[in-house]
């Protein structure tokens, strides 16, 4: 058990992302896993000033991308995710799927956001995270030389570009 706040492996998140996904009726891509994931962790850092995934996403072509959560599943390619994100076991050498056990108020964040993003079509997430503005955008778009996938997606600029939608009207 948790006792202080802290940021979360992503297969964790990711692996609660697939849960609440699976309790809401639906699948995702392995592209909707990895924007929903994403919008999870700015929404968190808007709300509680903390990052919800301790490791960077970076700019992809098409939007925000962890590359863990992209490695494992890629042989997915644009087809329902069916399995869970994994760890190797040390006293076994097998992978496993990597538990959550997320205290309730991430828990239920990620629940909120992948039932309402999770609604969404792969291509209309990726236009979500394209919006003028949005931190994909601001670093895709700032890349000095032709921009490439790895560009880090700084927290702060997700944190300050979430921060700023609390304001808007919905």
């Amino acid at each position: 058990m948790r006792v202080c706040a802290m940021a979360y492996d992503v297969r964790e998140v990711g692996n609660a992302v697939l849960e609440a996904a699976a309790k809401g009726g639906f699948a995702l891509s392995n592209m909707s896993l990895n924007k929903i994931v994403y919008f999870a962790h700015g929404w968190f850092l808007a709300q509680y000033g903390e990052p919800l995934v301790d490791s960077a996403f970076e700019a992809w072509q098409y939007g925000p991308v962890h590359p863990q959560i992209y490695r494992q599943f890629k042989s997915y390619k644009d087809q329902p995710i069916r399995s869970r994100l994994t760890k190797i076991d040390l006293a076994t050498g097998a992978q496993v799927p990597y538990r959550v056990s997320l205290p309730s108020r991430e828990a239920e964040l990620i629940e909120r956001i992948t039932l309402f993003y999770g609604r969404f079509t792969a291509a209309k997430l990726v236009e979500i995270s394209h919006q003028p503005g949005a931190p994909w955008d601001q670093v895709w778009c700032s890349a000095e030389a032709a921009p490439c996938p790895g560009m880090q997606i700084p927290d702060s600029v997700t944190e300050s570009f979430y921060r700023g939608q609390f304001a808007k009207p919905s």
